[in-house]
């Protein structure tokens, strides 16, 4: 299956023959067979059909993780239609953005999303919607939305409900079917925008490939119950746990919204076998694990993503939470998520540095990010990537787009690492974050993790702060262990004592909880702001 190119459509079709009777969907709702499942994307496809939605239109989806989101992203990829997640945590500035930037025709969307009344944020967005005919929209403000649906019992002004849509027969679902080709776009997927606007990252069918090889990577069988809790409007949700649950006939037990305790109750109930996060993950549900125990023995393997971990600290995980196969990742969305992935046997001094081999036949070199010129096997440089996992580029962003892939192919990743002897690649920074101190660089990764080793330290963020005499210092963001005490000096020499001079940390300022990005990503940007106004107002420690 992995080597195969088949659309998602297809796909769906292939495991509901194949694993016809097994749970594809267990949620708040129920469990759902592949066949059951099937048969209701061709339901919903034929509606999408009836409103006019066609091979290359978008379909946008502002949905929570659940079934509905699953519906609406194999119905709409089923007739060649592509799909634009919406994340749930966006304001109306940024819902408006990516429904306006992404030419979206159709929206599938919740009338409320949790204490958001998204309803009134689209007729904010767009009046007209209220006073449109449900069937044909017309309003300036979204001058391409033709279509809302509710996922929601009962319609409101403009708007028509899933069910409504999924009430008649599949005629022309067939020959929509027989249309799609692997190439054909499959999804417009919204960086977190860190900086500037978000870039709607494009990727066609091809994505299956490198989805199930994840998959495959953690020995996901028939009757695996992976658990979803990273959101699907980003790769890591989708890519990782959707695709590959979907491809290998696995059961997928999706969570509305990260929650500590609830996650912990989910794989006790649902006794899942699987499932993957950031370090912050882990870190609080070993912390709870260890006030209010709970029955963890289902998983069998799990992915860890984002950043490496003290060993010590990674066999806590493991031996807390009773994980077997504990296998680190580095990838972004450009790249269909995981670039490199461990192999099943790699030990856990390998996997907790994140070091890696490639998951896939994509090229990888190490280059001199100035002039492009490859390093040798060991040293650091900017990470370049080509192949099938690359991104087709940005939508409607050609600069951007010509930025960061090559004329021959090369994505540029904006991340610093090396590949050894045995190609296996270690992440070690990003190029923008990668601090200059003195005119010597330094790796603010490198810093983080001898800040791990501080038995009060629960996680570290370095970035780089103005210096007169050295041009940058390095400034550490500290998160402590819960009851736990430390000063800001007694950890600028804890580092002196384990890393050359140059590369302690000046300043300490400690912090509660991290900034991060509505994908949990930890916005070092905000943190390098906050270090210089902290240091322009005097506040050092």
């Amino acid at each position: 299956m992995a080597e195969q190119r088949p659309t998602i459509g297809r796909l769906l079709r292939d495991s509901a023959r194949l694993h016809g009777e097994t749970a594809f969907v267990d949620d708040e709702a129920g469990a759902i067979t592949f066949a059951a499942f099937d048969r209701d994307v061709d339901r919903f496809a034929a509606g999408l059909l009836r409103l006019g939605i066609e091979r290359g239109d978008h379909v946008a989806v502002w949905l929570p993780n659940g079934r509905d989101w699953i519906l609406a992203f194999c119905a709409a990829a089923r007739i060649g239609a592509v799909i634009v997640p919406v994340n749930t945590r966006y304001k109306l500035d940024e819902v408006r953005y990516v429904l306006e930037q992404s030419d979206a025709k159709a929206l599938v969307m919740l009338p409320r999303l949790w204490r958001t009344d998204s309803y009134a944020m689209l007729l904010e967005i767009a009046p007209g919607v209220a006073e449109a005919a449900p069937a044909g929209l017309a309003v300036p403000e979204l001058p391409a939305l033709r279509t809302v649906i509710l996922a929601d019992e009962a319609p409101l002004p403009g708007t028509v409900t899933m069910a409504s849509v999924m009430n008649g027969d599949i005629a022309g679902i067939a020959e929509a079917e027989s249309a799609v080709i692997p190439s054909d776009l499959l999804l417009i997927c919204y960086t977190s925008g860190t900086t500037g606007k978000p870039k709607g990252v494009m990727h066609s069918h091809h994505v299956i490939r490198q989805a199930t090889r994840v998959g495959t990577a953690m020995h996901v069988e028939p009757g695996d119950r992976v658990m979803a809790h990273m959101p699907f409007y980003h790769s890591a949700g989708l890519f990782m746990a959707l695709i590959p649950a979907l491809a290998l006939g696995a059961t997928l037990v999706p969570m509305v919204q990260w929650d500590t305790r609830g996650a912990l109750s989910l794989i006790e109930a649902k006794r899942v076998t699987m499932f993957g996060g950031i370090p912050t993950h882990y870190y609080d549900m070993v912390e709870a694990v260890r006030n209010h125990p709970a029955d963890t023995s289902s998983l069998k393997a799990a992915w860890i993503g984002g950043s490496a971990v003290m060993q010590e600290t990674f066999e806590g995980i493991k031996r807390t939470l009773g994980i077997d196969k504990l296998l680190s990742t580095y990838g972004m969305t450009e790249n269909t998520i995981s670039t490199s992935f461990n192999a099943w046997d790699d030990p856990a001094e390998i996997c907790c540095r994140n070091q890696a081999p490639l998951l896939s036949d994509c090229e990888v070199r190490i280059v001199d990010p100035e002039t492009g010129a490859e390093r040798p096997p060991g040293q650091d440089g900017e990470v370049w990537c080509r192949g099938d996992t690359v991104m087709i580029g940005y939508y409607k962003d050609p600069a951007a787009t010509k930025a960061t892939i090559t004329p021959d192919g090369w994505l540029r990743t904006g991340d610093i690492g090396n590949l050894d002897a045995r190609r296996y690649l270690t992440i070690t920074s990003r190029l923008k974050e990668m601090l200059k101190i003195g005119g010597t660089n330094a790796s603010p990764i490198e810093i983080e993790q001898h800040l791990a080793a501080h038995p009060s330290i629960r996680s570290s963020v370095v970035v780089g702060a103005p210096d007169a005499r050295l041009g940058q210092v390095a400034y550490a963001f500290v998160e402590l262990h819960a009851g736990a005490d430390a000063t800001g000096a007694e950890i600028v020499r804890f580092c002196a004592d384990r890393m050359a001079d140059y590369k302690v940390p000046r300043h300490v300022a400690f912090v509660e909880e991290f900034p991060r990005t509505a994908t949990g990503k930890i916005q070092r940007a905000v943190l390098a702001r906050q270090a210089e106004a902290n240091l322009a107002g005097g506040q050092t420690d």
